[in-house]
């Protein structure tokens, strides 16, 4: 009885095994298998076993050929005149109203940032007033007006060296847009370094300093970008003297600042120097890269 039941066992088994053999098997994507066509007209599907001549990819072989075009940042940039000086004018009227709404709502916030940016008391008294919406919101409207002119000088300067390449709407709006990311992105920094680092309150010195400095610049650049705009051929002159003015203010800002800095030198010194090449250096080097590159498109 045994041995009849192992020989049912044995024939069932080779029976499933036929079966299973002349069955499709469902795990098989052969709709994802490539076609071939016979000599007949009918598709078949082709072995993906075969060993078929070598062709040398599309990419491999522009690679290989150096046929990428190399990067140029400036690309996306609109190019172009068609920016008239009426236009010019009347977006300087436009700023140069912001300032003085800025100015006629607290005139003593002029004459304090200015004592700030010559002497460290009146900084300090500064700071200390400025708390709160009402003692701030001079000092922002004023530093608003900075980054209005910052980006309108970029956009001058830029037109005096290439002419009329970027002299359009588009790439001013750009400048301005652009100014104000670059700047606003530090106070983003110190305010990260001000979470991660016991810096206490040094690091709301530095960003009120980094504003007063900027309001004081933000009024000088006023008159400069007027004579920028519609000086003629002394404009070349004018951004040289600008830029040279531009040098001083942030080169007698980081004398100031070095005063801050100095007690972190001593016991951070990888900390101070991290943050110096990263949020100071670092930038300035990247804007003089992007300069020279644009020189020589």
């Amino acid at each position: 009885m045994m041995r009849l039941f192992c020989v049912w066992i044995l024939w069932f088994g080779s029976w499933a095994v036929m079966v299973a053999q002349n069955a499709s098997n469902p795990f098989e994507l052969t709709f994802r298998l490539p076609k071939t066509v016979l000599a007949d007209g009918t598709e078949a599907e082709k072995n993906p076993f075969d060993v078929v001549p070598h062709r040398v990819p599309g990419v491999a072989k522009a690679m290989a050929e150096n046929a990428t075009e190399a990067f140029r940042p400036f690309s996306v940039l609109p190019r172009g005149g068609g920016m008239t000086q009426p236009t010019l004018f009347w977006i300087l009227m436009g700023m140069f109203g912001l300032l003085t709404i800025s100015i006629a709502m607290n005139r003593g916030a002029v004459g304090k940032a200015w004592r700030g940016f010559l002497n460290e008391s009146a900084l300090t008294l500064a700071q200390r007033e400025s708390a709160g919406i009402m003692g701030s919101t001079p000092y922002y409207l004023l530093y608003a007006n900075f980054l209005l002119q910052a980006g309108l000088f970029i956009f001058l300067v830029t037109r005096v060296f290439k002419k009329e390449a970027y002299n359009n709407l588009g790439f001013l709006l750009f400048c301005l847009f652009g100014a104000g990311i670059m700047f606003l992105s530090k106070h983003f920094f110190l305010r990260v370094s001000d979470g991660l680092f016991p810096l206490g309150n040094t690091a709301q010195r530095y960003n009120f300093l980094i504003i007063i400095f900027n309001c004081v610049l933000g009024l000088f650049l006023v008159p400069f970008n007027l004579l920028l705009a519609f000086s003629g051929k002394l404009e070349g002159l004018l951004v040289f003297w600008t830029l040279g003015l531009v040098a001083i203010f942030y080169l007698y800002r980081a004398l100031r600042s070095s005063a801050l800095g100095s007690k972190f030198l001593a016991d951070d010194q990888f900390h101070f120097l991290l943050y110096l090449c990263t949020v100071e250096i670092a930038p300035v080097l990247l804007l003089v890269k992007l300069a020279i590159t644009q020189t020589q498109e």
